[in-house]
């Protein structure tokens, strides 16, 4: 495996509450102009990424990564991840995604994570998945 998708997919796991090391790691591994996308949010810099783990870390009594698979060169990576936690107020969640990151000069420039809403907002109730395919039923 290449340097830049072994050293994300050691990354991620260590994301988690309790950990306040991992932020001195995230100017190492991502650059001061980092573009981050999901299917909540978008941020442009260093210090807004830094801040939205920050928010998500502070938000979760646990939070586990578990990596499936990484590939990818030293300019570009895919992760594909399950993350399972919970938050400090709600019930429980755990969504599958994929990371895909492209990179420049050893840091990664551009990051956007891949998941499904819905299947988040279904694990957090134990009916959840049966609502979730009823609504999207129609559309597939």
């Amino acid at each position: 495996m290449s340097a830049l998708p072994q050293r994300l997919a050691e990354f991620l796991p260590r994301l988690v509450p309790g950990s306040p090391a991992v932020f001195d790691e995230i100017p190492r591994l991502y650059a001061d102009t980092i573009r981050f996308r999901d299917p909540i949010q978008g941020v442009h810099g260093i210090a807004a990424f830094v801040d939205l783990n920050r928010r998500l870390l502070g938000r979760m009594q646990t939070l586990e990564w578990q990596i499936h698979a990484a590939i990818g060169d030293e300019s570009y990576a895919v992760l594909e991840w399950t993350m399972r936690g919970k938050p400090k107020r709600g019930p429980a969640l755990a969504v599958d995604g994929v990371t895909r990151v492209h990179a420049a000069g050893g840091r990664i420039v551009d990051h956007r994570d891949y998941w499904d809403l819905s299947e988040l907002v279904a694990s957090t109730v134990s009916f959840g998945e049966r609502v979730r395919r009823a609504i999207l039923r129609p559309l597939a």
